[in-house]
């Protein structure tokens, strides 16, 4: 069984071994084409399976006008798509969910998990976005956080080094943040997306 027209004509009978071939050797493929577009395994073999079920149960109602495989990536690709535009809603009603306190705990987030620099958690306009915004505070704003957020310091090494209260420093904090709250209003959702489909 080598022959795409050959195989077509023995999937809309129903054949097993028809089936079989299409499992052994077109699933592995499959599931690559779809782990690549949503970059999640579970989820990718899912689809694969769906779309190979899908195959089964509507057998005699099969139009494949290309060939077989192209065929199949196609029928992955589309269901792809429909999960990445779920993925979105859903993540965007998350984010349409989210009062200001919390929008502003994102933000911090952000800005204080080492564990994923703000280069992997961003996009290249946000982060565009972002350093244009940290560029709009006041000196002394714009010098303490900095030294929390990308270097790293304490509230207590930052004001021991800048000469100013521990308070001082919480102050130009919150300033900043509420700063970068106000000005990326509208880009709230894709930080959201940004951080949670990768």
């Amino acid at each position: 069984m080598a022959d795409d027209t050959f195989i077509i004509s023995r999937l809309y009978k129903g054949d097993e071994d028809a089936f079989r071939y299409i499992f052994d050797n077109e699933y592995g493929l499959m599931c690559s084409f779809a782990n690549r577009m949503l970059h999640d395994r579970a989820m990718a073999e899912s689809i694969a399976d769906d779309v190979i079920f899908n195959l089964w149960k509507s057998h005699e109602r099969l139009n494949i006008t290309s060939s077989l495989r192209s065929y199949l990536l196609g029928a992955v690709r589309n269901r792809c798509i429909n999960e990445l535009k779920s993925r979105i809603k859903r993540l965007s009603a998350t984010n349409a969910s989210l009062n200001i306190r919390e929008e502003m705990e994102m933000l911090d987030v952000i800005f204080t998990d080492g564990s994923q620099p703000l280069g992997t958690l961003l996009e290249q306009e946000l982060e565009e976005q972002i350093s244009q915004c940290i560029s709009l505070l006041s000196k002394e704003c714009r010098q303490v956080f900095e030294k929390s957020r990308f270097e790293g310091l304490s509230y207590k090494e930052i004001a021991s080094e800048l000469n100013i209260s521990t308070n001082t420093v919480k102050y130009h904090i919150k300033q900043a943040l509420s700063f970068l709250h106000s000005n990326l209003d509208g880009y709230l959702k894709w930080i959201v997306i940004a951080m949670l489909i990768r």
